[in-house]
């Protein structure tokens, strides 16, 4: 209780910490609660949980002031709005983790750290809390914590591309490939195409010999985002992939 307040109070005083670069901004920048978003629309947020419908209108209006902040990536006004919402109500797990967010791209890992489980602490059928701690987690290679963290969250929502996608990375990076290649084909298998879980089922392919498999998924992937730096990637990768074949 003790941090979480000190990291509150850090940013109603008007400090922040050195940005990050634009990498690390982007593996937190999805993940923000926005009520008024489409739930399809991960980009832009997720629909608001049903723990935090009854928020007092004073916390809510802080909390949409602070959306339009982060949208703007005005992170230092946006954690200071966050941090009123959630000293009006103190069990507002949205806000929370939003604080979370302005905190990773101010560059305070400790309070995101604070701030997320807090949020979780709230509400611990919070998929989207346990995504931004999986995120983090990757992000400091602590892989097995990431696993668990997403594991969690696709089990609250089985219907997450995106935690599919990132516990496949998890597995791979602690040379589960089986386990890799099965969270890559749930993610495959959702309606919304993600190119990335075929990268990481690839990558587990050629770990384990089985170079056709990898190609098939490279030769998808490049299918479902045909341009751009990760295509090219891609497209590297199967040359790759066709040297090691023969």
């Amino acid at each position: 209780m003790k941090s979480r307040l000190m990291c509150v109070f850090l940013l109603l005083a008007g400090s922040a910490a050195a940005q990050l670069d634009q990498s690390n901004l982007n593996r937190i920048g999805i993940t923000v609660i926005n009520a008024d978003s489409p739930r399809e629309n991960y980009a832009a947020g997720a629909m608001v949980s049903a723990a935090d419908l009854s928020v007092p209108a004073r916390a809510r209006k802080e909390f949409d002031k602070a959306n339009a902040l982060l949208r703007k990536q005005d992170w230092s006004h946006a954690a200071k709005d966050l941090a009123k919402a959630v000293s009006i109500d103190p069990a507002f797990s949205g806000a929370y983790n939003n604080l979370a967010v302005a905190y990773a791209n101010l560059g305070d890992i400790a309070c995101e750290r604070d701030a997320l489980q807090k949020a979780i602490e709230l509400n611990d059928h919070f998929a989207l809390a346990y995504v931004n701690l999986g995120r983090m987690d990757i992000a400091t290679a602590n892989y097995r914590a990431a696993q668990t963290s997403l594991e969690k969250a696709s089990s609250l929502d089985s219907t997450d591309a995106t935690a599919l996608s990132l516990l496949a990375y998890a597995e791979l990076m602690q040379d589960h490939f089986e386990q890799a290649i099965v969270a890559s084909r749930k993610a495959h298998a959702l309606d919304a195409p993600h190119a990335l879980a075929h990268r990481f089922a690839a990558r587990a392919f050629e770990q384990s010999g089985q170079f056709d498999s990898a190609l098939a998924e490279l030769t998808q992937s490049l299918k479902e985002e045909p341009s751009g730096p990760r295509a090219d990637s891609a497209r590297r990768e199967i040359d790759t992939v066709r040297r090691l074949r023969r």
